[in-house]
C-alpha cells in the first residue's frame, strides 16, 4: 500500500545524481541537496538520496552533454514512496502548480529552473549535475557539468 503516492500514480522519468539549489530568501537557510529527480503522471518529486553511478551509467543518464529522458534501473513507484517516507526533506511539486521551467546559464553552466506555487507562495528550485564534490565539512559541489536540458523541460511543459 503506497502512503506518499496514489495507486495510478506511476514513474515516467527519472534522474540520479542531481543537486538541487532552493532560491530566494529560503536558499539562504537552505544548503543543497544531492539526490534523485523523478517525474510521475502527477508530480515532481526530488528525494535527497546519495546514489552511487557508475561512470558507464551516467551516459544512459546524462551522456554527450545532454541530460535524457529514462528511468532508473530497478527503480519502481514503491521504492519511490518508501524513499519519501523515509526522508522528510523530500520536495513534492504537483504539475497543476508548476508556473515555469526554464534553462537558465550561471557562470557558463545550465541549470533546469522551475517555478512554481506552494500554499499561495512562489517558490524557485534550480537543478544542476555536479562535476566535483567536496565532503567536508559537509557534502556539497565545487563544479557543475555543463548540461542540456531541453529533454526534460520540453517533457515538462507537455505534462503541465
Amino acid at each position: 500500500m503506497r502512503v506518499n503516492l496514489e495507486e495510478d500514480e506511476h514513474v515516467i522519468a527519472a534522474l540520479p545524481k542531481i543537486w538541487a539549489i532552493v532560491l530566494g530568501l529560503m536558499g539562504f537557510f537552505n544548503k543543497s541537496k544531492e539526490g534523485i529527480l523523478v517525474l510521475t503522471n502527477k508530480n515532481l518529486i526530488f528525494v535527497p538520496r546519495y546514489l552511487y553511478v557508475l561512470q558507464k551509467e551516467r551516459e544512459k543518464y546524462f551522456g554527450e552533454d545532454k541530460v535524457k529522458v529514462t528511468q532508473l534501473w530497478d527503480y519502481s513507484e514503491t521504492q519511490l514512496d518508501e524513499d519519501i517516507s523515509e526522508n522528510s526533506k523530500s520536495w513534492t511539486m504537483p504539475l497543476e502548480s508548476i508556473i515555469d521551467v526554464t534553462q537558465i546559464t550561471l557562470r557558463k553552466v545550465n541549470f533546469m529552473r522551475i517555478k512554481f506555487s506552494s500554499n499561495g507562495k512562489e517558490k524557485t528550485y534550480d537543478f544542476g549535475i555536479a562535476k566535483s564534490v567536496t565532503n567536508y565539512p559537509i557534502r556539497q559541489p565545487l563544479l557543475f557539468y555543463n548540461v542540456d536540458w531541453i529533454a526534460w523541460i520540453d517533457l515538462l511543459k507537455s505534462r503541465i
